[in-house]
């Protein structure tokens, strides 16, 4: 049996025919970004802030966004197609917590944060321990310094008492050495086993520029000549008074400084007088003025003292009963005659002993005449 043979059959095309027409446009594509339309407050790292955008189809929960000027949040929440609530990552860069965030800011996707790294390992060169907390492998004391041209050294403590000094000769710039009195600034009186010089400091340096005491002291003191005070002045400033040109000024008291004044006329209501004896002794010139209740008369030398007439001390000023103060300011001895100038009897214990004695007498009227009573003795 025998096959049909083989037909092919061949299909010319035809003319082309006319373009159909276009189909319809399709959907727009989505960004993958967009924009703040409403100013929000950054919030705290970990907490939330809601915040108004052009469109939130774009994005997912849990998804991390860079919000510009803000710094990186994550999505928490889609409330709407335009409102999402963002956390803040606090991320190095971001803004900081209450920062204002304009409106108009870009919104984009953002990466997640990657694992901080670390430096790891032993330290080399002088450094010992290892990272992060390497330290100086320094000796006790050493210092650890720099030597010009960016590099470094270390300088060996010094021995016990001495002191760190700045030396450019050094290639640390930096000795230990005692003091050197004899060419620094400061010079004074230390002795060289102690690092000094044994010389003297001077006044303007804090000292007195002198090596005894004495010396010391009188290059301090304002005092100039002899008999020269010194007094507090102002603030307790020492000061120099002088001594008074006028014999027999006593030193006395303003009430706010010292000063030297004449001996006061009276005290306590009684007439001074100062050495009024002539011839032998006798107390002459000595008459209460009026109103006084006494005199008191400073004696020198030495021998009979005769008082003044009792009548007519105690009828001064039209008054009795007035009082004498006899103080013997010598080094010897007074005695008393047994009548006063006016002829009238004295009553009188003993003698007037040496410098600084007194005795007391009175001027009484006794058996219609007058006379002298000594009422007291020291």
């Amino acid at each position: 049996m025998s096959c049909a043979s083989q037909t092919n059959v061949v299909i010319a095309p035809g003319p082309r025919g006319l373009p159909g027409t276009d189909g319809t446009n399709g959907t727009d594509g989505v960004n993958a970004y967009t924009t703040t339309t409403a100013v929000f407050t950054m919030p705290a790292v970990s907490s939330t802030v809601s915040v108004s955008v052009g469109n939130t189809a774009w994005m997912a929960g849990g998804q991390t966004l860079y919000v510009q000027t803000a710094g990186y949040m994550t999505v928490t929440t889609i409330t709407d197609s335009t409102t999402v609530v963002l956390t803040n990552l606090g991320y190095t860069g971001n803004a900081s917590p209450t920062t204002s965030i304009s409106t108009g800011r870009r919104v984009s996707a953002g990466g997640v944060k990657g694992q901080d790294g670390e430096l790891t390992g032993t330290a080399g060169g002088d450094l010992t321990g290892s990272y992060p907390n390497p330290r100086l492998d320094l000796d006790k004391g050493e210092l650890f310094t720099g030597t010009g041209a960016s590099t470094s050294a270390t300088l060996p403590v010094g021995s016990d008492g001495t002191i760190l000094h700045a030396n450019s000769a050094e290639p640390t710039g930096l000795e230990y050495k005692a003091v050197d009195l004899a060419s620094s600034s400061v010079t004074g009186v230390l002795p060289v086993a102690n690092g000094g010089t044994g010389g003297t400091l001077p006044i303007a340096n804090g000292g007195t520029g002198q090596t005894t005491a004495t010396a010391a002291f009188d290059a301090l003191s304002p005092m100039t000549a002899q008999g020269d005070l010194i007094v507090g002045g102002t603030s307790g400033a020492n000061t120099r008074l002088a001594i008074s040109t006028t014999t027999g000024q006593v030193l006395t008291s303003t009430g706010s400084t010292a000063q030297w004044q004449d001996v006061s006329s009276s005290v306590n209501g009684q007439d001074i007088f100062t050495d009024s004896a002539s011839g032998g002794y006798d107390i002459v010139g000595v008459t209460p003025s009026d109103g006084s209740v006494g005199s008191i008369v400073m004696m020198g030398g030495s021998g009979t003292l005769k008082l003044p007439s009792a009548e007519d001390f105690m009828n001064a000023g039209q008054t009795t009963g007035k009082s004498l103060t006899v103080i013997n300011t010598g080094t010897n001895t007074l005695a008393w005659d047994t009548v006063d100038q006016g002829g009238h009897t004295v009553y009188k214990s003993t003698s007037l002993n040496a410098q600084y004695k007194s005795s007391i007498f009175l001027a009484v009227v006794i058996s219609g005449g007058a006379a002298w009573v000594e009422v007291s003795h020291h």
